[in-house]
């Protein structure tokens, strides 16, 4: 198979695992006005990309990646996913990585994905493990011939644009816009890649405050249109 190819498939916005339906506390802060323009849009989603997914979900990311790259552990693995879902203290953002890795886990199975990749799957329904998309996307990748760069990049790029839609739909921001924001950030993707491997262990999981408070404001708003 054609590791571009897997890459771009499984990081395409109409990959079927549900991610469109989630906003991961963003609807919150459009409720309450903070993010309402352009402007206010690009501000979060750069600080999203570089003090939330860089100690969490791109951190996780490494973890897991590192963790295909020698011999696979299923005790190592499940030991990285109890402390992924100790990590995330708001119930919708642990249950939307749930989803999506069972999801995304499904999937793939229909592609003949390596063997740990159905040891993790059966794990999540057993309720052996809690279940984490980013566990999953990487362990994929890894088994795929996919580059780390690449594949970090790629997910790093998915929550962007995942940002960026959902901002398009409720703010509303203009395509336009949209695809200037896109554009403005992939240097911060590529310097945030860069320095993944380098990160401070001790900040891994670093709690972003406000981003998990309006994860559980969203639980209680009155209207909704994301799950999370």
């Amino acid at each position: 198979m054609n590791p571009l190819l897997t890459l771009l498939q499984i990081n395409d916005s109409v990959f079927p695992i549900g991610s469109f339906t989630h906003s991961y506390g963003l609807e919150t802060y459009i409720h309450k006005g903070l993010v309402h323009n352009s402007a206010t849009t690009k501000s979060y989603a750069q600080s999203m990309l570089r003090y939330n997914m860089y100690y969490n979900d791109a951190a996780f990311f490494a973890k897991a990646w590192q963790l295909c790259e020698g011999k696979f552990s299923k005790v190592k693995l499940l030991e990285l996913d109890r402390l992924v879902s100790s990590y995330k203290s708001p119930y919708e953002i642990r249950q939307a990585s749930k989803k999506l890795a069972i999801r995304f886990l499904k999937v793939v199975d229909g592609f003949g994905a390596a063997r740990r990749c159905k040891s993790y799957l059966e794990a999540i329904q057993s309720g052996e493990a809690g279940g984490h998309y980013p566990i999953a996307f990487a362990m994929y990748a890894q088994s795929q011939g996919i580059s780390y760069e690449d594949a970090l990049s790629a997910f790093y790029y998915n929550t962007l644009n995942g940002i960026v839609t959902n901002c398009a739909k409720l703010v509303p921001i203009s395509q336009m816009d949209g695809q200037q924001i896109l554009f403005d950030l992939q240097g911060l993707i590529q310097e945030l890649v860069n320095s993944q491997a380098d990160m401070d262990e001790d900040m891994l999981g670093n709690c972003c405050v406000a981003q998990d408070l309006r994860c559980m404001q969203h639980e209680k708003l009155y209207t909704r249109i994301y799950i999370s």
